[in-house]
């Protein structure tokens, strides 16, 4: 059985272009690149058999955004033989998909729902190791419109003004026309001693989201204070993973104690080295062939199975709500 990645960018490019847009980082800002361009290029060069379409095949496993299954449903002439693998991202539960690709472990029950680690963020250059122990940069990178106010607040420029310490919040607003991804440094942690990252609604644990946060950091390299976060928790094996924060008092309490305590800071940049290489590209390369090839694919290739997928997506759906059973 085939397996192909739908996203309609890829009608934009030969192969051997979509292969190099790896070297653009800049290119994976928004969720469907990265989880479908980018995870089809990673698997294609380490030598799976996986395809890129823009347009539906007549049968086959498609793994696809949620963003983008009401035009891959729109542009089917059929969807019968076709199995959907949806990637949920921070979206609800797709009524129509077969199976769901979780960014954090909370929904995920290894029949339909399964959880695979959001991509590190591409070409990280780590921190200069020469900084020692200083904490002299803070930076947020991410979206602006996550960016919690008292991040933005006179209390915290004034905190940080006195020990002499810059804030840099790096990024761009997600659901702007006027985003300029040309101007965000996502991958740069090279003069970043510190990463904050504190969501909106510090009540809320956003169990839609992934640890994107905390891995970039562990990879890149530097300490991370995050808000009290579903998927940074789930990943926590001890203190020196990260600080967990939920007010702007324990926010400043934390950054003082990483500057009165060097030793912790250094700790933190070691375990975080540790814990990055279970979320390598080559171990999320891995989790995913074994999903695809090793999981999905011999499921629905029994004989029962090939019955079931030979009705359409519709009837599917209709099916499952008779029988009350997610997994007909």
């Amino acid at each position: 059985m085939e397996v192909y990645f739908y996203h309609p960018d890829f009608a934009k490019y030969t192969e051997a272009q979509i292969l190099a847009l790896e070297d653009d980082w800049r290119y994976f800002a928004t969720g469907p690149k990265v989880w479908i361009i980018q995870t089809y290029i990673r698997l294609k060069k380490a030598g799976y058999p996986v395809t890129a379409i823009s347009q539906p095949p007549k049968s086959g496993v498609v793994v696809l955004h949620y963003e983008q299954f009401t035009t891959f449903w729109n542009s089917a002439p059929s969807t019968r033989r076709i199995v959907t693998v949806v990637v949920r991202a921070d979206r609800v539960e797709s009524k129509f998909s077969d199976f769901e690709i979780l960014q954090n472990q909370h929904f995920a029950d290894e029949n339909k729902f399964f959880f695979i680690p959001h991509w590190p963020q591409p070409n990280i250059i780590q921190r200069n190791s020469a900084r020692g122990s200083t904490i002299k940069k803070i930076a947020f990178k991410g979206f602006l419109s996550n960016l919690n106010p008292i991040l933005e607040s006179d209390e915290w420029k004034q905190f940080l003004a006195h020990r002499n310490i810059e804030w840099i919040a790096d990024g761009q607003q997600w659901d702007s026309l006027d985003a300029r991804y040309d101007l965000i440094n996502w991958n740069d942690y090279s003069e970043t001693d510190l990463v904050v990252a504190l969501r909106q609604d510090l009540s809320c644990n956003y169990a839609d989201k992934p640890a994107s946060k905390l891995i970039n950091g562990w990879t890149a390299q530097v300490p991370c204070i995050l808000g009290p976060e579903l998927a940074y928790q789930e990943l926590k094996k001890s203190d020196m993973d990260y600080i967990e924060v939920n007010d702007l008092k324990a926010l400043m309490v934390a950054v003082d104690h990483l500057i009165d305590n060097p030793d912790v800071y250094h700790q933190m940049i070691s375990n975080g080295a540790a814990r990055a290489k279970d979320f390598s590209v080559d171990s999320i390369v891995e989790r995913w062939a074994k999903l695809l090839f090793e999981r999905i694919i011999p499921q629905v290739s029994g004989p029962l199975s090939k019955l079931y997928y030979s009705l359409s997506i519709g009837e599917r759906s209709k099916l499952k709500k008779l029988t009350g059973n997610s997994r007909a």
